[in-house]
C-alpha cells in the first residue's frame, strides 16, 4: 500500500467526518400523508421523488385522511373530494354550520387545525363493466340512478329502462366504500342535494339488498368485475388504465352526448374531478408541508402525472395552478 494511497484514504475520511459534522444537526422533516386511494398512486410516486423530507404514505380512503388531518395524524390528508360538514361534525368543538361548501374549508379552526385545499391533480371517474357486457355500454345518468340508488332500483338487467333487451341477469355492484372521495363523488353526481337535509334517494348500499358490494381496495373491485359478466362498478381511471382489455369502459350521458371516459376527454367528461391534498394552515412543520406541495405544483411534480395516469392542472386549469404556486411563494 502506497503512502499516496494512504494520504488520499485519509484525507477521505477527514472529508466524511467534516461533512457529517456540518449535517448532523439537520434532521430531515419526516412528514405522514394518507387518505384518499385514488390519490395513492401520485403520492406514492411524489413521496419517493422528493428529496426535502421523509414522507411516509398510506391509503384508506378520503374520510380516513381528513380525520387524520384533524385529529392532528397526518401532515398532508389525500381526498379525491372536498371536506365536507359531516367531516367536521365527527368532532365536539367545530363549527360545522362554517364550511366553505366550494372549497371545504372554514375561517376558524377545528380541533386546533385550519384545512387548506390544494389541487393537485385532475382524474376521470370510469364505470366499468365486464368485457362481454355488450348491453351497458352506453347510460344515461337516470339509468345510473336506476342501477345505484335505493330509489325503486333495478335488480335485473333487463329492467333498467332503455335496456329492456339486455340479458334477465342479477345486476351485481363491486364499487368503493363509503369513506371514499370516489364514493361521494359518484353518487353526488346522480343523486340530487347529496348530503344535504333534502336528499330524498339513497344509495343501493343503504339498501341493504345486498347487491352493492364495497371495498376499499381498487383492486378487488377490479377483479371481481373481471370475473362476473353482469357486474357493474366505478373507478378512478388510473386503476382501470393499467387493466385496459380486461374491463369495459361506459360512455356516459349526462344530456350533452355519450362520452366515453379518457384522458383526452377530461375537459366534457361529466364524472371527470379534481383530486386534492389539504393541510394545516396552523401546523407546527408549515414550511416542511408547503415544501412538498410545492413540488407536487412544480414542473417536475406535474410532469409524472400524465405518466401515473391522471391529468395535469395545467390542461384543465392553468390560472389554478399558477394561483396556487403564487400563495406559496409568499
Amino acid at each position: 500500500m502506497t503512502s499516496k494511497f494512504i494520504t488520499m484514504m485519509m484525507t477521505m475520511i477527514m472529508m466524511s467526518s467534516l461533512i457529517a459534522g456540518c449535517t448532523g444537526n439537520d434532521e430531515t422533516p419526516e412528514l405522514i400523508q394518507t387518505g384518499s386511494s385514488t390519490v395513492l398512486p401520485l403520492a406514492v410516486v411524489w413521496a419517493e421523488d422528493y428529496e426535502g423530507a421523509d414522507v411516509s404514505v398510506s391509503g384508506g380512503g378520503s374520510s380516513h385522511g381528513i380525520n387524520s388531518l384533524l385529529n392532528g395524524e397526518a401532515d398532508v390528508a389525500d381526498a379525491s373530494r372536498i371536506m365536507k360538514n359531516k367531516d367536521y361534525g365527527k368532532f365536539d368543538n367545530c363549527d360545522d354550520t362554517a364550511v366553505n361548501e366550494e372549497t371545504g374549508t372554514t375561517s376558524v379552526p377545528c380541533n386546533g387545525v385550519l384545512p387548506v385545499k390544494w389541487v393537485v391533480a385532475f382524474d376521470v371517474l370510469a364505470t366499468i363493466v365486464h368485457p362481454d357486457n355488450t348491453w351497458a355500454t352506453q347510460l344515461n345518468f337516470s339509468q345510473l340512478y336506476s342501477i345505484f340508488t335505493d330509489d325503486n332500483p333495478a335488480t335485473h338487467w333487463d329492467e333498467v329502462p332503455g335496456l329492456e333487451d339486455a340479458p334477465h341477469e342479477e345486476i351485481e355492484i363491486y364499487a368503493p366504500d363509503e369513506a371514499s372521495g370516489t364514493f361521494d363523488f359518484f353518487f353526488e353526481s346522480i343523486i340530487d342535494d347529496w348530503g344535504k337535509d333534502t336528499q330524498e334517494a339513497g344509495t343501493r348500499l343503504e339498501s341493504g339488498d345486498g347487491v352493492y358490494h364495497p371495498s376499499a381496495d381498487d383492486n378487488v373491485i377490479l377483479t371481481a368485475i373481471k370475473n362476473n359478466p353482469y357486474a357493474i362498478g366505478y373507478l378512478g381511471f388510473a386503476y382501470v388504465q393499467e387493466n385496459l382489455g380486461s374491463v369495459g369502459f361506459v360512455s356516459l350521458d349526462n344530456g350533452d352526448g355519450f362520452v366515453e371516459p379518457s384522458l383526452d376527454t377530461v375537459a366534457v367528461y361529466p364524472m371527470a374531478r379534481p383530486l386534492h391534498m389539504y393541510t394545516d394552515a396552523y401546523a407546527d412543520n408549515r414550511d416542511a408541508v408547503e415544501g412538498y406541495i410545492s413540488f407536487a405544483l412544480s414542473d417536475e411534480g406535474q410532469e409524472v402525472v400524465d405518466e401515473v395516469g391522471y391529468v395535469k392542472i395545467a390542461l384543465v386549469d392553468s390560472d389554478l395552478l399558477e394561483s396556487q404556486r403564487s400563495i406559496l411563494s409568499n
